[in-house]
This record gives structure tokens, C-alpha cells and sequence, in this order.
């Protein structure tokens, strides 16, 4: 017989779903918006940043993101290489 859910786990479970419901909310009201008091960084560096980044680097970004959010940030970094022609420096 299978085991009841804790009364803890489910209030968990809804904070983290609402939790994602704001986040979700957030980005897409203040998408296209420079975040606060931040400057934007410059192409050149970002893709610096990417080309340079190490296995741990990349280890430390799943544990702090969300696959998804992580394997867009890829997928952006090798779009914006393949319009640069490769060329981090262009």
C-alpha cells in the first residue's frame, strides 16, 4: 500500500508552483526591459564568457538554474556565434 503524501510536502509543492507562476509573470511583464541597475553586457563579452566557460562552470550554472533556463542561455550563445560567423571578437 502506497504511502500518504505528507501535509508538507503538498504546501512545498504549491509554493514552488506559485513560485514559478510568479517568476514566469515577472519575465514576461519585464521582458525587453534592462534589469535593475545592471548594464547591459556587451555581445563580445558574453560570448567570451561562454566560449571560456569550464565543466565546472557549467555544473555550477545547473545546479542554480533550471535545465531550461540553462540550455536556452546555450542555444542563445551558439545563435548569436553562428550570426557573428564564430567570431567572439566581431
Amino acid at each position: 500500500m502506497p504511502l500518504k503524501e505528507s501535509l508538507y510536502d503538498l504546501v512545498v509543492d504549491e509554493i514552488l508552483e506559485r513560485q514559478r507562476l510568479v517568476k514566469s509573470e515577472l519575465a514576461e511583464r519585464f521582458k525587453k526591459t534592462k534589469p535593475f541597475r545592471m548594464e547591459e553586457v556587451p555581445q563580445a563579452e558574453m560570448l567570451y564568457e561562454y566560449n571560456t566557460m569550464t565543466p565546472e562552470k557549467l555544473n555550477s550554472l545547473l545546479q542554480t538554474y533550471d535545465r531550461e533556463d540553462v540550455n536556452q542561455y546555450i542555444m542563445e550563445m551558439e545563435q548569436l556565434k553562428r550570426k557573428r560567423g564564430g567570431n567572439i571578437n566581431a
